[in-house]
């Protein structure tokens, strides 16, 4: 017994009292950790709901209107359906643009800051610091900015889906390139590559599969900003959801989001097999 480890001496009961009080310890330690931590959410939670200063019996009161509300919405206006579908066309072109022009910008900045890829540091650097800051801007925020910049237009809403997809993509490529096994790529360059014969033939065999999931889940998101280009004027069925709300019209406006649901729910379906084939 004389020359047991320490794990010896935990199989065999065999601690001594420091083992034996650290081993004590330490889940009282995790216990507290995590107690505080749910303290401190709850009371950052109150904190948050005294400074909105929300009007929650307010709110509750005018939970019995519901059924009068949703009764509202129960109606259909059949006349709405094509132009519905024209613009929601509209809005899905949109979202296609920018993810398209977004994913081909995308696909060239990725290899350019992957560390495993890049032809200079500074660059990549400056590339990971681009993408970061389009990311800490909120998507409508950024799409607004583009249409005071240029205007109210299809234009500025392929530019605004463009740039929200660079930040998307550009990142999620990065980390699929810098998993990549380098080991080609090493015996690529030994036997004197260039640099593109060794992204081309080292590692876009090897992320292929995973660029096209990204962009599978890209492809929801775009269209579904799009939508939401519309209810600021860059046109799209958002537009018309838009102008039906300010008009109280609620057959209308029921009718839109069900045409918005139906095709987003169609659209993850296919997304969603798509996802598997390319596994």
């Amino acid at each position: 017994m004389h020359g047991l480890g320490t794990l010896g001496r935990y199989r065999w009961g065999l601690h001594t009292r420091k083992e034996t009080e650290k081993i004590a310890l330490a889940p009282a330690s995790e216990r507290i950790t995590k107690l505080a931590l749910l303290i401190g959410a709850v009371a950052l939670f109150a904190v948050s709901i005294n400074f909105l200063e929300l009007d929650l019996p307010r709110f509750m009161s005018r939970l019995s209107n519901f059924p009068n509300i949703a009764r509202l919405f129960m109606s259909v206006n059949m006349s709405i359906i094509p132009l519905g579908l024209q613009q929601l066309g509209v809005s899905i072109a949109l979202g296609l643009c920018g993810l398209i022009i977004g994913g081909a910008v995308s696909f060239v900045l990725a290899f350019l800051a992957a560390e495993n890829t890049t032809m200079s540091k500074p660059l990549a650097a400056a590339i990971k610091g681009l993408v970061s800051i389009i990311r800490a801007v909120p998507n409508l925020v950024l799409i607004l900015m583009v249409v005071a910049s240029i205007g109210i237009g299809y234009t500025s809403g392929v530019v605004g889906l463009t740039l929200s997809s660079i930040g998307y993509l550009t990142k999620a490529f990065i980390s699929t390139i810098e998993e990549q096994d380098n080991a080609v790529a090493e015996a690529l360059r030994a036997t004197g590559a260039n640099w593109f014969q060794i992204v081309f033939h080292g590692y876009l065999p090897g992320v292929v599969t995973g660029f096209l999931a990204w962009i599978s889940i890209r492809i929801e998101s775009s269209v579904a900003e799009s939508i939401s280009l519309g209810v600021i004027g860059a046109g799209g069925i958002g537009m018309l959801l838009s102008r039906a709300i300010r008009q109280h019209n609620h057959a209308n406006i029921s009718t839109l989001i069900l045409i918005i649901f139906i095709t987003m729910f169609i659209m993850e379906l296919g997304i969603t097999r798509f996802r598997r084939k390319i596994k």
